[in-house]
């Protein structure tokens, strides 16, 4: 099989001149090319790549499309009849394409291959199989263990899905599925994924001989805690909105907003500042202005047609006097998620249409074998999981697991 290496960057130069030369030995030769995708990069990075390594075919994006965009552009221009992904902070081991060819070889029913991510110095555990929430967040089991404590995968086991810094997925079945999910931007786009293939009847094996090395978060810190925060919640919950079937959407899709909607209101108790924002509105609270003042402050904001926009502005964003004026934390992320979310609402039903026309295998069959799992992340959610009301949002007969993150990071869970 013919394999075409994708390499996305972003101001990764830095990161390139460690990753790439690994690399070298593919890019030579006439059955693997090695892509670039310079994704909107300011730091001249294909005039560089043209001189320091001319085995690479370079790509330009004239803006930065994220993660999925970036992949996405690199995987049009790819000739491979497998495509495999490696974050530009990764330096692939020897064997790591032969490895993740071998398992998709041995196993036709599979599209993908996960292989495994550690530390730059080869001494921790960074990625070898992850965990979907209810709400499709994700997690990386026993991340930042020392390598020595785990039980490696056998190649060919099952996973919900590979991780994007070093995968391998049949160039056919990527564009079945549509590939990466470009709104997504970053983050879950491969969660989604590998929802996707299982829906469709495909399966992601474990290719645990394909290891590279990954300066854990190296590319991703330079978006900063808060924007990653908003692209992990917006992403959660469009990946889950675009991905269940009828049935799930029905079992949990209102836990899911519910725990949304619990999360934005206890990070927004969290802020004592927020107290005047937040008292009770019939509280004794100043009388209310005129009408004429309402819609001339309403008309200074935009306009009638945005209203909501407004209120949220009045109640917590808005600088006005004797009003807190937030910066970029927990609650702006969520209001910030939640707008995107719902911004997308119709490219993600019609991502969940084209999901259902080609739909082989329901949700119930694939939490069957990948049950979902209940873990307290944020401040609060301890409490709101163990109450009563939350409870009676969970259906019943659905493979649900309730962890914490000790759990998580405990390395038998791979055994």
């Amino acid at each position: 099989m013919i394999a075409s290496v994708i390499v996305v960057s972003h101001a990764g130069r830095s990161h390139l001149a460690d990753s790439l030369p690994p690399l070298r030995t593919y890019g030579e030769r006439g059955d693997v090319e090695v892509v670039v995708v310079d994704n909107g990069s300011a730091d001249d990075c294909s005039s560089w790549l043209a001189t320091a390594f001319p085995w690479v075919r370079t790509v330009r994006a004239r803006r930065n499309l994220g993660f999925a965009g970036g992949v996405a552009l690199g995987a049009e221009a790819a000739r491979g009849e497998v495509l495999v992904l490696i974050n530009d902070d990764a330096a692939a081991q020897e064997g790591l394409v032969e490895a993740h060819l071998e398992a998709l070889a041995a196993h036709p029913t599979a599209a993908a291959a996960g292989g495994r991510l550690v530390s730059w110095d080869g001494t921790r555990h960074d990625f070898a199989r992850g965990v979907v929430t209810f709400d499709a967040h994700a997690f990386q089991v026993g991340q930042g263990r020392p390598v020595d404590e785990l039980v490696i995968l056998q190649e060919g086991e099952p996973l919900a899905f590979a991780c994007g810094g070093n995968m391998a997925v049949r160039a056919s079945d990527w564009r079945a599925c549509g590939g990466f999910d470009r709104d997504l931007f970053a983050y879950f786009e491969d969660v989604d994924l590998g929802w996707r293939l299982w829906a469709m009847g495909r399966e992601v094996v474990a290719a645990p001989a394909a290891v590279a090395r990954h300066r854990g978060a190296a590319t991703s810190s330079a978006l900063g805690d808060f924007r990653r925060g908003v692209l992990f919640e917006r992403n959660a919950l469009r990946t889950f909105f675009a991905n269940a079937d009828d049935e799930l959407r029905q079992a949990l899709g209102a836990a899911v907003l519910a725990t949304f909607l619990h999360r934005l209101v206890a990070f927004a108790g969290a802020g004592h500042d927020l107290a005047a924002a937040l008292a009770d509105p019939f509280g004794g609270q100043p009388a209310p202005v005129s009408r004429k003042e309402r819609w001339r402050r309403r008309l200074q904001d935009g306009g009638p047609g945005k209203v909501l926009r407004h209120l949220l502005a009045r109640l917590v964003l808005g600088p006005r006097a004797g009003r807190p004026v937030l910066d970029e934390g927990h609650l702006v992320m969520q209001l910030q998620a939640a707008d995107g979310f719902f911004a997308g609402l119709d490219r993600t039903e019609e991502r969940r249409r084209d999901l259902e026309k080609v739909r082989a295998r329901s949700d119930r069959e694939i939490l069957e074998r990948f049950p979902r799992v209940v873990v307290p992340t944020y401040d609060g959610d301890a409490e709101w999981f163990e109450s009563a009301w939350f409870r009676s949002l969970l259906p019943e007969g659905w493979p649900l697991r309730r962890m914490d993150i000790d759990e998580l990071l405990d390395p038998s869970i791979l055994g």
